[in-house]
């Protein structure tokens, strides 16, 4: 990787060549303007810092600067070199740092602190995506990309989820709590729709008919688990948009409670025929306002399988497997047999390869599902008291956690 300066019509740009591409830090013609518009997009922040990754020649660093004089700005840069040869050639905007801005490019204490805030929902950190291209750690790399899309999606969704809350707290329905959902005498099987599902089917049938585990599921495994005749004890949905009403649509779901993230799809939440019950989530500032000092905040995540992984554990739950959570492309299929979203993933499409369940393979992944791999795998560090276990016997291998069949979860 090399890098050099290229002048454009007033301002300079830097030009960064990594196997044989070149990509530029700002634009080639008003940088200027450019760093402008990306502080203009950024929504309204209230708090009194704000964490920016990437510094490129620091133009969006100054233009943020203008627009909150007030406010500490902290800047992570993860390519050293980089840093030094702005320093030796005095290339860095003049008067840009000084007590209001923070430069963090030490690299020993920066990355760890930085996979802390991306477990963690928070308004006030933001991604300056060229200079992602300076990373040379391509774990750290793709999680921030990853984190950069969720980010822009819940940017692009912000009126959506502003409506669906409204129209959601005049439902009036009780919020989560341990004393409607005591978990701390139970073993929690959680189950999501990815391609494994399919051939868990049976032995969830078994495990049903049991009754010694919970089975809690996301939205789009309901389908797959009712045509078995497998009842779940509850199920979750997370999701704004409004195809997710396909997920629960024609079944009868009486006697099943239903837990929704604030923002989840009113349409979906309205028509659900069984108990409801809302979730406030930690980062979206209207469900933090309505929740009460003892209310549960959940973690997103950015997955609805990564919000219900927390509330267990926030409902006092300290065994939990995972079933149905490929987090890949199993077999090129995107989901388990009958559930709606189900597709066929083509040869051409732009993948990641992470290491497979049994260690000794790989498995095609894409740039979401990398990083609610991440996520779960930041959880298990963060949580090392609770017995977080990977039963779904397919798709990626998630570190931090133990690996077995289900069938051996159920014998512990």
């Amino acid at each position: 990787m090399n890098w050099e300066l290229v002048k454009t019509k007033g301002h300079k740009t830097v030009k960064v060549n990594h196997d044989g591409k070149e990509y530029y830090l700002h634009s080639r013609y008003n940088p200027i303007k450019e760093a402008s518009s990306w502080v203009n997009g950024l929504p309204r922040i209230l708090q009194d810092e704000i964490i920016v990754i990437g510094l490129g020649l620091g133009y969006h660093i100054a233009e943020l600067k203008k627009m909150y004089p007030d406010i500490t700005i902290h800047v992570f840069e993860f390519n050293t070199k980089y840093v030094h040869w702005l320093i030796e050639h005095r290339l860095i905007v003049e008067d840009l740092l000084n007590e209001q801005v923070v430069l963090h490019f030490n690299q020993n204490s920066i990355f760890n602190e930085i996979r802390q805030m991306l477990n963690e929902t928070k308004e006030n950190f933001f991604i300056y995506k060229p200079s992602l291209e300076l990373i040379e750690n391509e774990d750290l790399k793709r999680s921030l990309e990853s984190f950069h899309l969720y980010n822009r999606t819940i940017l692009e969704q912000s009126g959506n989820l502003i409506e669906n809350f409204n129209l959601n707290i005049t439902l009036r329905d009780k919020e989560i709590s341990n004393e409607l959902f005591n978990f701390h005498d139970h073993t929690c099987i959680l189950v999501s729709a990815g391609p494994s599902l399919t051939k868990q089917l049976s032995m969830l049938k078994r495990v049903s008919l049991d009754g010694k585990f919970k089975i809690i599921c996301v939205g789009t495994a309901v389908i797959p688990l009712l045509a078995e005749n497998i009842k779940p004890d509850l199920i979750m949905i997370s999701d704004p948009k409004d195809n997710i009403f396909k997920q629960l649509e024609g079944i009868n779901t009486t006697g099943i409670p239903l837990v929704y993230l604030s923002t989840a799809n009113h349409l979906t939440v309205k028509s659900y025929s069984g108990q409801r019950f809302i979730a406030w989530q930690k980062g979206f500032q209207q469900a933090e306002i309505n929740a009460q000092s003892n209310s549960i905040l959940l973690e997103t995540g950015g997955s609805v399988a990564t919000c219900l992984l927390d509330m267990l554990v926030k409902l006092g739950c300290k065994r939990i497997g995972l079933v149905g959570q490929d987090l890949s492309f199993t077999e090129n299929f995107s989901h388990a047999a009958n559930a709606h979203a189900q597709k066929v993933i083509q040869e051409n499409y732009k993948y990641i390869e992470v290491k497979d369940f049994y260690g000794t393979g790989k498995v095609k992944t894409s740039k979401n599902l990398y990083a609610y791999l991440k996520w779960f795998e930041r959880y298990a560090r963060t949580h090392q008291e609770l017995e977080l276990c990977n039963c779904t016997e397919g798709g990626a291998f998630i570190k931090g956690w133990k690996h077995m069949s289900l069938r051996e979860f159920l014998k512990l």
